[in-house]
């Protein structure tokens, strides 16, 4: 088997291992996840967009369908022969495939790049770029989650690979078409990162400047057309009051600057200046303390100039002054001027995380080719205690991450609550939030080819925000069958004419912090949603 058939296989089976132990998914991946649900379930004709997800819940601000609709169409044969085969008989089983399915992008674009340090520097700084990534916590567990940072990471990574392998202007356009179509904070790399190629010498004006048009307006001019199509029969929405038609042309442009300019991004919070600074700490781990060394050695190395001495290494200075040279000034540059928004979240510069892994991969590498037999030995302890560190904190985080979802478990309780067919279940906002989507709703009628055979008793689930069902005696008076909340407590206890509306059949519970047990860490729980029915 080639080395690079490894690397793909453990790139794809960690990931993969994190969908299996954590299946369910946040309110945040729900966007592409939904639309990547409605791609399967009613196709692509116009005469269903109607029933597209996104007419009636359309989320905080829009979002481009060129990426859930390209997920979607990669996943259709899998589903489709998965279903057939009776591989998946629910419909959570075809969500796991989606995401199976991004895994796959995911290995498939860091193999590419492990396979571009193989060429360049070394193959020992591919292998352990690949083992401190997978060693890592937070890409590999977000790998196949369907947040919009991590439908562009296969592209930013495969873009950084090309930008190596001295394809610059195919990996300038390729930057440039995901920071259009997929995240506009991605554009903070690619145009530091063409203007240093231009300063250089490595690449002319007009084939930068080729390559930007190209990759934004050529994928502007694809993903545009689908977009308006789709979003402008849904706006304006209650939801989206400052939306319109026109700004759905290009909808991470619209969104960018209602966030930052209207300031609508700090309303989810504020955070200090180095919070990327102590995020980075904690996602690269031990490999850390290897970038820092890297980029000190590699640097005293350059400055003395001295060759043939005991600390030379003339891949680690390769590889250091090669990534530093071509990557290093979008990934500052992206750390800077995201450092001065107020609201802030470590998956904003997760782009960063595979530059500081190949330095620290370099030195790494270095480390282990030093002619002292006894300082060898010594290097290979420390490299496996970090190694042992940064996969004991992986699997606690992973752990703790599975009880972050009560919203998905929640339809194991439903399934055993027997409830009639036709039995409407309204959902609200907290288990939606935290785990419950399309793909959890089981017992709906979806005849697709993608999706299993329909189960024998159907239900109806609601979503719906209408203030009226918010309430025990409005959800009551409406007829529903049965509710599923974080207020079940308030729902248990409620009454109309002296007699109770509702019973508690089951719940989930859900992470309520860690603690120092017996054993060690403990993660503590409580109930956070309930599902109760109607009496």
């Amino acid at each position: 088997m080639a080395r690079w058939h490894i690397w793909f296989l453990a790139l794809f089976l960690v990931p993969a291992a994190h969908v299996f132990v954590a299946p369910y998914t946040k309110v945040e991946e729900s966007f592409t996840l939904h639309a990547a649900h409605d791609v399967l379930r009613y196709g692509l004709s116009p005469a269903n967009w109607h029933k597209w997800d996104h007419r009636t819940f359309p989320g905080a601000v829009p979002r481009s369908f060129l990426p859930p609709i390209v997920l979607g169409l990669l996943s259709y044969p899998i589903a489709a022969l998965a279903s057939a085969a009776g591989l998946v008989t629910t419909s959570l089983g075809i969500q796991t495939i989606v995401r199976l399915v991004l895994v796959v992008c995911f290995a498939s674009a860091f193999t590419h790049l492990a396979r571009t340090l193989q060429r360049r520097y070394s193959t020992s700084t591919a292998d352990w770029f690949v083992v401190l990534t997978l060693a890592q916590f937070h890409i590999p567990f977000y790998a196949g989650r369907t947040l919009p940072n991590f439908t562009a990471l296969p592209l930013v990574v495969l873009a950084f690979s090309l930008l190596l392998r001295d394809r610059l202007w195919t990996g300038i356009a390729l930057l440039t078409a995901t920071a259009t179509v997929i995240r506009l904070e991605v554009a903070l790399l690619a145009i530091p990162i063409a203007l240093a190629l231009v300063i250089q010498r490595r690449l002319s004006f007009l084939s930068a400047l080729s390559a930007g048009l190209v990759g934004g307006f050529g994928s502007l001019t694809i993903s545009a057309v689908i977009d308006y199509k789709l979003w402008s029969p849904t706006l304006p929405h209650s939801s989206l009051p400052d939306f319109t038609p026109r700004h759905t042309l290009w909808p991470e442009l619209a969104a960018a600057y209602w966030n930052i300019a209207y300031g609508h991004a700090d309303d989810w919070g504020i955070m200090p200046r180095s919070y990327y600074a102590k995020a980075l700490t904690k996602m690269l781990a031990g490999a850390a303390p290897l970038l820092g060394l890297g980029i000190i050695w590699a640097f005293v190395l350059g400055v003395t100039g001295k060759r043939g001495h005991v600390f030379d290494n003339e891949t680690l200075r390769r590889t250091v002054a090669g990534v530093a040279r071509t990557l290093g000034p979008g990934v500052v540059a992206l750390m800077l001027v995201l450092s001065t928004v107020g609201h802030k979240e470590w998956r904003f510069i997760v782009y960063a995380i595979p530059v500081f892994n190949i330095i620290a991969a370099a030195c790494a590498a270095a480390l282990l080719v030093l002619p002292s037999r006894s300082f060898r030995m010594m290097v290979r302890l420390g490299l496996t205690v970090l190694l042992a560190i940064t996969v004991a904190f992986s699997i606690f985080s992973t752990y703790v991450s599975t009880h972050n979802y009560p919203g998905g478990c929640i339809w194991r309780t439903l399934e055993a609550a027997r409830l009639p067919a036709g039995s409407v279940i309204h959902f609200h906002s907290y288990p939606l939030q935290t785990g419950s989507s399309l793909f959890t709703f089981v017992r709906t009628n979806a005849t697709s080819s993608a999706f299993p055979a329909p189960q024998e008793v159907q239900w109806v689930y609601s979503k719906s925000e209408d203030p009226v069902l918010q309430t025990p005696q409005g959800a009551w008076l409406a007829d529903i069958e049965a509710v599923v909340t974080d207020r079940w407590r308030e729902y248990a206890e409620s009454e109309i004419d002296g007699h109770k509306m509702w019973s508690i059949l089951g719940g989930c519970d859900g992470y309520d912090g860690v603690q120092i047990g017996k054993g060690g860490l403990e993660v503590r729980t409580s109930p956070k949603i309930g599902l109760l029915r109607r009496l």
